[in-house]
């Protein structure tokens, strides 16, 4: 049945471009070390709060202390996080991954510039590639073929790609179907329900610390509260909404879940009614629905 990936060639990241791998391997590094920076941080300045009260409380220096070197240490750790810029460093490496992926997919399956009718597709290749990642070094990007024995040019352009290109135009179809089109749509439909989910934890969460502030405050108010926590249950909460305006779990889920729905639709065509005389625009406009640079542009809308 036409429209139906069949068997055929498996394309892993592994067939890809060494240089997506060891750019993806980079940007995963820098998210981790991103997001742990953020989470230490905000526990550090809940911890200094609940030392501050609890100094108040007893009147004493010790907790007074503690308060002071967690404050420090946030301080600290912040300054730390600017020079290290793992944010930026994580996003441009992130970029350069997926550009790379989206063009290796283009050039394997004749889609976009890479289109059958092109004379010498892997010079067009290295163009492209050098082009896009010499914009990406002017913002941070780190290219890991200083190093020796580093493949550049054409060795970027694996033999499993080059074996994808040479199959007719029904097995590329399918195997871009297969193993670009539904891996994709697996991994937006998987990531927004996990953003989904986060969304509503978070939003309870902060929704009860919230609650409990203002339960804290009118007992305080009444005099039926010796312990003053209204400051550190609002610092709680405003903790909650900072994480989650890092995480951005709501836009996201408005943003994968569009992405998701328009990719659906694209690929339906694409093994249906998508000819091969327009299959090269269409991979480009999967390529376009895919890009990093589209699911900001939506975050930026759904925020």
């Amino acid at each position: 049945m036409r429209g139906i990936p069949g068997p055929s060639t498996t394309v892993g990241e592994s067939d890809l471009p060494p240089l997506f791998r060891a750019s993806d391997h980079w940007a995963i590094a820098r998210q981790s070390e991103s997001f742990h920076a953020v989470r230490t941080q905000l526990a550090l300045l809940l911890l200094a709060a609940a030392c501050a009260m609890l100094a108040e409380r007893i009147n004493s220096r010790i907790p007074v202390a503690v308060a002071a070197v967690l404050y420090a240490l946030s301080v600290a750790l912040g300054l730390y996080s600017s020079r290290r810029r793992a944010r930026v460093h994580w996003q441009v490496h992130r970029a350069a991954a997926e550009t790379l992926k989206s063009l290796a997919w283009q050039y394997m399956v004749h889609g976009g510039p890479f289109r059958s009718e092109v004379r010498d597709p892997d010079a067009l290749f290295v163009e492209r590639m050098e082009e896009r990642l010499r914009e990406l070094r002017k913002v941070g990007w780190a290219d890991p073929r200083d190093g020796p024995g580093a493949a550049r040019g054409t060795g970027q352009i694996t033999p499993a790609m080059r074996a994808v290109r040479s199959k007719p135009f029904e097995a590329r179809r399918d195997i871009y179907l297969r193993d670009r089109m539904l891996e994709q749509l697996t991994w937006y439909r998987n990531r927004a329900t996990q953003a989904r989910h986060a969304a509503g934890r978070w939003a309870y969460v902060t929704a009860m610390l919230t609650a409990l502030a203002l339960i804290a405050a009118a007992l305080r108010a009444m005099g039926g509260l010796s312990w003053d926590l209204t400051g550190l249950l609002s610092a709680a909460a405003a903790a909650g909404v900072a994480w989650q305006e890092v995480r951005r779990h709501r836009p996201l889920t408005h943003a994968h879940s569009l992405v998701e729905q328009d990719l659906e639709m694209l690929r339906v065509a694409m093994g249906t009614t998508v000819t091969e005389n327009g299959w090269a625009e269409a991979v480009a406009e999967a390529e376009r629905l895919m890009s990093p640079q589209h699911t900001d542009w939506l975050v930026g809308v759904g925020s």
